[in-house]
């Protein structure tokens, strides 16, 4: 078994924010293939992905890849409450990190961003002025709408096992954000300016047409289940504005949410080959 790749944790300071990071240098020369930001999946999606992600980030750097995997704020390590978390300070968390990575020779950037982390890639990909390269989605969010209705669902779940919780539903929910209310899902208390932008944000509206190449890896439970039809209408749409998209599948179990943490070897290697 190849020993693991070597790694240094550390805490970015930025705007008063400390960031929990992870550096995974590349190992073969002193200069890199290229540069990698991971962004991760939100809530608990992230936590149940960590062992993946820690694993790729691994492989990266043993196929001479520098990776830099970020906590933002109010997640993992990280400085602050998830319920100081908006979606413009996390564009600014990744905008940090990609400015920690040009201090260390990157001239281009890939975004490898899974499931909510895929979207917020895209919208920080479409405004940001550091050369973007390439986004790599792992199972990606392609609606925020859609994802914060299904994580809304969560506390309508919880509400109807409990007969003293108020039956609320998911447009109830929106409301309250909208009007500038936090509310509390599963443990999690969302910022309004957090669940807004997400509200209407579609990643066939994102201005990505700086980005040079979009990769996306879909897991699937067997070798015979489609590829999600989001997937294949947002491929489509790029590809009829002649953008540089490619779409594989690898065969495993869908590790962001499984109840044990469980593995996909061969998202590793695809990942890789999706960088070549």
């Amino acid at each position: 078994m190849s020993a693991a790749a070597r790694f240094s944790p550390f805490f970015l300071n930025t705007e008063g924010r400390a960031l929990f990071c992870v550096f995974y240098p590349a190992q073969e020369t002193l200069k890199p293939k290229g540069f990698i930001v991971h962004i991760p999946a939100f809530a608990e999606e992230m936590n149940k992905s960590r062992r993946m992600v820690a694993l790729q980030a691994q492989h990266f750097a043993k196929n001479n890849y520098s990776v830099l995997v970020v906590d933002l704020l109010g997640t993992g390590d990280s400085a602050g409450d998830f319920s100081d978390a908006t979606w413009s300070i996390w564009k600014q968390d990744i905008e940090a990190a990609c400015q920690w990575l040009t201090g260390q020779g990157a001239s281009a950037i890939t975004l490898w961003g899974l499931r909510l982390g895929a979207l917020l890639a895209l919208d920080f990909a479409a405004d940001t002025t550091f050369k973007i390269n390439h986004v790599l989605c792992w199972q990606p969010v392609l609606s925020g709408e859609l994802f914060m209705t299904q994580f809304l669902r969560l506390r309508i779940a919880a509400a109807m096992m409990d007969k003293n919780a108020p039956q609320e539903k998911t447009a109830d929910l929106k409301q309250q954000l909208l009007d500038g209310q936090s509310i509390e899902v599963s443990g999690y208390a969302l910022h309004p300016d957090l669940v807004k932008p997400l509200l209407t944000l579609s990643a066939n509206r994102i201005a990505i047409g700086n980005v040079e190449h979009i990769s996306i890896i879909e897991v699937l439970a067997s070798p015979d289940k489609p590829v999600s039809a989001s997937t294949q209408k947002f491929v489509g749409e790029q590809q009829n504005k002649a953008r540089s998209i490619a779409m594989s599948t690898v065969v495993g179990s869908p590790f962001w949410a499984t109840q044990e943490i469980a593995e996909v070897p061969e998202l590793l290697t695809a990942s890789i080959n999706c960088l070549i």
